[in-house]
């Protein structure tokens, strides 16, 4: 899936950035063979999903222009290219937010997934008094200038991602819903 991902990604002109956060080495060959279409960085142990997203926003804030666009998706097939361009677009009209893809979990959606997505969105909801509909999705978008601020989020696993939407809420930076196609792969 995720040489899929970054092949097509790859076609749309993106510059692909992959973060191998401590992966077994019978995973080698397809880091490998994504060298030839992305950037590669490696953990050399799992740290987990919150430090594999600052190993790459690190690596953007020092290589690339702060006016570029930064979008993070998650490696499972769960977000087209056709959302992450629709997502990454909308950062042009909302230049200091963070635009969220978020999905919609009133169709055939695991019940497992239905179920977080719920207590997090209450939790969510308790503690900024702010309604958004998928604190989980992975698809995001903002500018590199945002960086230096993401960059000082706490966090190192999965409990990255909800710190930085509460971190936004805390300091009122803007986040922007863009419906996307729900897909979970079986």
């Amino acid at each position: 899936t995720l040489i899929k991902i970054v092949k097509e990604l790859f076609k749309q002109q993106f510059v692909i950035i992959v973060v191998n956060d401590g992966s077994h080495k019978s995973y080698n060959k397809i880091f490998d063979e994504l060298k030839e279409l992305s950037i590669v960085l490696t953990h050399e142990i799992n740290k987990g999903k919150g430090e594999a997203l600052k190993t790459g926003l690190s690596y953007i804030a020092h290589y690339f222009p702060a006016n570029s666009i930064v979008v993070t998706l998650d490696a499972d097939g769960q977000h087209s290219i056709k959302d992450t361009i629709n997502v990454c677009n909308q950062v042009s009209h909302h230049a200091q937010a963070i635009i969220l893809g978020v999905r919609s979990f009133d169709q055939d959606v695991p019940l497992r997934s239905r179920f977080g997505n719920s207590v997090t969105k209450f939790i969510f909801r308790i503690s900024t008094r702010l309604n958004v509909s998928d604190t989980q999705t992975g698809l995001r978008a903002f500018k590199a200038d945002m960086i230096p601020y993401l960059l000082k989020i706490e966090g190192s696993r999965y409990e990255y991602e909800m710190n930085m939407l509460l971190a936004c809420a805390k300091d009122k930076v803007e986040l922007v819903e863009v419906g996307i196609e729900t897909i979970y792969e079986n």
